[in-house]
């Protein structure tokens, strides 16, 4: 058997190391490109809880001092036209009835009788501590004079409250316009400051 000529053997030889080098060349690339396989967890060791997704709450609306944590029925005084008791029953965080007993001096010394229902805006006025809604609403009155005929009409009071944060206090200041409608058709007001308690 004749032996191959030493150039083709040397030839040979390192066309071979070339094919190897290539070979470990992609098998590394290969492994590189290949994803890791997750590890099986241990049945018998703990595992770790799902994690909920994150839900989006909505945006709560915004709440008055009043309710809760508040007594909803308060009493107090009101100086101004006319001067006397004043009191005041919550229904909601909203709506509220007032009332009022009292002298009036207008034309005249006469004890008054008011109540109204009043709606209230807590998102007019911005305080840092406590709360001043603005409030409107209709209601009723009688007079009752020392002389001369009884006067009934009806109020439309505006005013605002402020209700301090950390007592059960309201400072009030309103205005309310006045249709008399017996005996006599005419125009008068109300008007006067006060403080109320509430305590039950």
């Amino acid at each position: 058997m004749r032996s191959l000529p030493k150039p083709v053997f040397a030839m040979m030889f390192a066309g071979a190391i070339a094919a190897d080098s290539i070979a470990q060349t992609n098998g590394v690339d290969n492994a590189a490109a290949t994803p890791m396989q997750a590890q099986p967890t241990n049945a018998a060791g703990p595992s770790a809880a799902p994690v909920p997704p994150a839900v989006a709450m909505p945006a709560s609306p915004p709440q008055s001092s009043v309710f809760p944590g508040r007594h909803p029925f308060g009493a107090g005084v009101l100086a101004g036209e006319p001067t006397g008791l004043s009191l005041k029953y919550w229904l909601s965080d909203r709506f509220a009835l007032d009332g009022g007993a009292g002298y009036s001096f207008e034309g005249g010394d006469s004890f008054q009788l008011h109540s109204d229902v009043l709606m209230h805006k807590f998102d007019l006025f911005q305080m840092e501590r406590g709360e001043l809604p603005l409030y409107f609403g209709v209601g009723g009155r009688l007079k009752f004079p020392e002389h001369g005929d009884n006067v009934a009409g009806v109020r439309f009071p505006v005013g605002v409250a402020y209700l301090f944060p950390d007592s059960p206090l309201e400072l009030f200041a309103e205005v309310a316009p006045i249709i008399d409608v017996a005996p006599v058709s005419e125009l008068r007001w109300n008007g006067g400051i006060g403080i109320r308690y509430y305590f039950w």
